[in-house]
């Protein structure tokens, strides 16, 4: 139990030192209005049109060596309920599986209100997150086949 308590401390750990940089080329913060268009990397429209939710990616990143470990940073017009978010969350990596299978051992989709964001995501607080991990825990994550992704689960966490 005490390495399983900290395995997920080092990984937090890790989460919130990546995503501690907040600056961009110049030094300054990056105003998140001034972001640039993302290479759309998933259809937003399909999704928004089968879910109901509208929204924008700030943001993704990709950590490690094949298998990789997924990151999005979703903005949403306004908070939506327990199970639009998990819909939303759902087709987000279901699009992005289908686009490169066998390709994540993990997913991590961050949630912002568009009215709490701050002049960069970084500083901004998620008010939701979701992970998508094999048997929904942190330690099975390289541990379990990925080639249909049957055994991984949702988990959604609100922040308070």
């Amino acid at each position: 139990m005490k390495r399983i308590r900290v395995l997920f401390f080092l990984i937090n750990f890790i989460l919130i030192i990546s995503s501690l940089s907040c600056n961009n080329e110049s030094g300054k913060a990056a105003n998140i209005a001034n972001l640039p268009l993302l290479k759309n990397e998933i259809n937003t429209k399909a999704i928004e049109n089968s879910t109901g939710c509208s929204f924008r990616i700030l943001k993704t990143e990709s950590h490690g060596y094949i298998p990789l470990h997924k990151f999005y940073w979703i903005c949403l017009k306004e908070e939506v309920n327990n199970q639009k978010l998990e819909e939303l969350a759902n087709a987000i990596i279901r699009s992005e599986i289908l686009k490169k299978p066998k390709t994540y051992h993990s997913f991590t989709i961050h949630f912002f209100q568009e009215s709490e964001l701050k002049e960069c995501v970084e500083k901004s607080k998620c008010y939701a997150r979701a992970n998508f991990l094999p048997e929904g825990s942190w330690v099975k994550v390289g541990r379990t086949p990925i080639e249909d992704y049957n055994d991984y689960e949702l988990i959604l966490a609100y922040s308070e």
